[in-house]
Parts: C-alpha cells; structure tokens; sequence
C-alpha cells in the first residue's frame, strides 16, 4: 500500500534512488510540487492514482537531482543557445497535433519525443536515439492506459516515439496541466487558473538544452496549449519564437477535451464524474483562452509573432496550412518536407484517425450560451475562423 504523499518523504527518497543531494539554486519547482501533493491527498485518492502520482512525483525529483550533477560535470550543457523555436499554441484539439506532426517532419526540424520528455535524464545521444529503453518503458505506459480506456486510440495518437507537447516536460516543473488530465487533482488544476508557475521556461528551456547536448540537433519545433496561460514568459525565454495559434469553437474543443480526459482518468482509476471533468475544462482552458487574447491586445511585439490558423483549414488543406506557416516566418519549405507531409497523409495512421473522435458537449455540462457569455472577446476577433457556430 502506497503511504500518504509528503514531500519531505518524496524529496528523501529520490536522494536516496540517486545518490545526490542538490537541487540546485532554482527552487522555484517547489511551489507546484507542494501544490499537487496536497491536491492530491485533499481527494483521499484510491490506492491506483495514488500510486501513479508517487512514482510520477519521485521521478521527476530524480530527474531535476541527475540535471544538477550533469551541470556540475558538464557546464557546457547550460553554455548551449537554443535558436528560435516554431511553437505550434492553440487551445487543445483544435488541430494542433496535425499541424504539429506536418511541420515536425521538415529535415530541418528537431521536436522533443514524448518518452524525452516523459523520462528526461539520462540526455539522449544520437546514436542509441531510435532504441533507447526508454521508448518500451513509455510505451508499455500507454499500451497498459489504452488496456483501461481503448477509446484513446481513437482521441489521441500513442505513439511515444512521437512528437511531444511541452506540457509533458512542464511536468518536470510541477506546473503542467498535465497533472489535472491524469490524475484528476482540481485543487492543482485551480492553482493553474490562477496564476502561471515562476520559473516554468527555466526549467523548459534547460530541458531543451539536455536534450540537445548529445541527441539529435534542429530548429526546434514545439507543441503546447499551455503555452497559452504565460506567453508573455515564453517570450521572454525565446525571443525569436514563430508562435502558431489555431482556432476551433471553444464549444467543441472543450467536449473532445473533456472526452479525452475522461478517458485518461479512467485508465488511472481516477474519478469519473463527467461533469466536473467538464467544469475544470471550461474553467481552466477559459482562462487559458482569455489570457492570451488579453496579452495579443497589450503586446503588440508578441502579436506579431503569431499566425491563426483555422482548424477548418488545417484538416481541409493541411499541405497548405504548413505552406502558409512556412510563408509567414521567411522558412525554406524543402521538396523532401513536402514528400514526407505527403506520404504522411497518405499512410500514417495518426492522419486517418482524424474526425473518428465522437463526443456531445451536454454529456460534460458544457453550456454553449456560457462559453459564448465567458469568451465574448475571443468569439469577436476570431470568430470568422471557427467556422459554423456549434449548436450544443
């Protein structure tokens, strides 16, 4: 049986798994570590979600104690330049990670995998990339997640060799969504609402650092709804950052969200009231929404970095929605990244899955007349890219 979370017991514990001790003088992560563990026991979790946040908890700890001594032995690492990114930002399912695996497949590009991200240390080399354990470590992760809940297959791809968000390595800040989605913790996901995590991109871009140091090199590409809640610190940690945000009708987004999280919860033993899965959706993703439309009227330096995109478009013309990203940042658009774009509409199954995922709003309590009320602003500037307004 899982003892109750501490993070005094949590911290000991991966000193002793690893043998160190420092964590550096960055202890900004120790916010949102403190947060989730006591949103975590304020549920009383069952023994299974207990578990799982224990072992995600104790990991990451692991990890940030292994990047300080790489530091130490290796000072080049933090001495890299990370070059503008390409950083794909709208809100989830909206077209995001098509638009992401279309421009992730430009020779040029370099994207974070989702087993780097989910397992962060050791750095990846370039030789043992495509057979580093770590891949059957997270995919047997994802295989048990679809044994409990099959209709993930048809929501997300799982694939960990895949390109992944940056809300998976915002983990290893104790500030992603990702721990709402889950393990179902509302008291952290309301934390989130309220205000961004100071230091998050210290943490992001030091992870980009690692990775790069002896794995693959590229212009990174990077993928987060997340990015949203704080652009004006992903700004600031990237100044040459080509942001692309894409649109769909909040209504609709937040139902296949809320579909998809309910799916993720139930692999986890997590609870499964669907209207407050629904509920922290709105609430969180609102906000997330509002925010950044806010912070495009005020700042006119990180309005011009950004491109919208209709998801209309991206699933009608998805070689032309790259085309016009390509166009807008003065990037090469290669014969190759073509082809590839090409085969991948063509055979790849996480192409073919799109339009498979069914959900209906009103099963998450999902008000269109209340999104509508809460995101007026948005619905003004950006409604002509949303296409049909949704009757839920």
């Amino acid at each position: 049986m899982t003892s109750k979370l501490e993070v005094a017991a949590l911290i000991a514990e991966a000193k002793q798994a690893t043998g160190l001790d420092d964590f550096g003088t960055d202890l900004a992560f120790m916010t949102g570590l403190n947060k989730l563990v006591d949103a975590v026991e304020v549920m009383d979790p069952p023994e299974q979600l207990r578990a799982a946040a224990h072992h995600r908890i104790a990991s990451v700890l692991s990890a940030r104690l292994h990047y300080i001594e790489d530091e130490k032995l290796h000072p080049e690492i933090t001495q890299q330049v990370i070059e503008d990114p390409l950083v794909v930002i709208g809100l989830p399912r909206t077209g995001t990670t098509i638009t992401y695996d279309l421009l992730c497949l430009d020779p040029a590009a370099r994207a974070p995998t989702e087993w780097e991200w989910y397992i962060p240390w050791p750095a990846p080399e370039i030789a043992t990339f495509h057979t580093d354990p770590r891949i059957a470590q997270v995919q047997s992760i994802y295989e048990n997640w679809l044994k409990h809940a099959p209709q993930l297959a048809d929501i997300q791809r799982m694939d960990c060799t895949q390109p992944g968000e940056c809300n998976h390595g915002m983990m290893m800040h104790f500030g992603s969504t990702n721990f709402p989605a889950e393990l179902g913790v509302p008291q952290f996901a309301e934390w989130l609402i309220q205000e961004a995590p100071e230091g998050q991109y210290r943490t992001h871009k030091r992870m980009l650092q690692q990775f790069q140091w002896k794995g693959p090199k590229g212009r990174w590409t990077l993928k987060s709804p997340q990015h949203m809640m704080d652009l004006p610190a992903l700004v600031e940690a990237y100044p040459g950052a080509m942001l692309v945000w894409t649109h769909r009708d909040p209504v609709l987004t937040f139902s296949s969200l809320s579909s998809m999280i309910a799916g993720f919860l139930a692999a986890v033993g997590g609870a499964g009231d669907l209207k407050a899965i629904g509920r922290s959706v709105f609430d969180t993703w609102s906000e997330g929404l509002s925010r950044a439309t806010k912070v495009r009227t005020e700042r006119p330096d990180i309005e011009a970095k950004i491109i919208d995109l209709a998801h209309k478009d991206v699933v009608t013309d998805p070689l032309g929605s790259i085309k016009r990203i390509y166009d807008r940042f003065n990037l090469p658009f290669s014969e190759e990244h073509a082809k590839r774009i090409h085969s991948f509409l063509h055979d790849n199954p996480a192409a073919s899955r799109l339009g498979k995922h069914k959900h209906i709003p009103e099963e998450f309590g999902i008000d269109s007349a209340e999104v509508h009320e809460r995101l007026a602003d948005y619905y003004e500037r950006f409604g002509d890219l949303l296409g049909k307004p949704s009757k839920a």
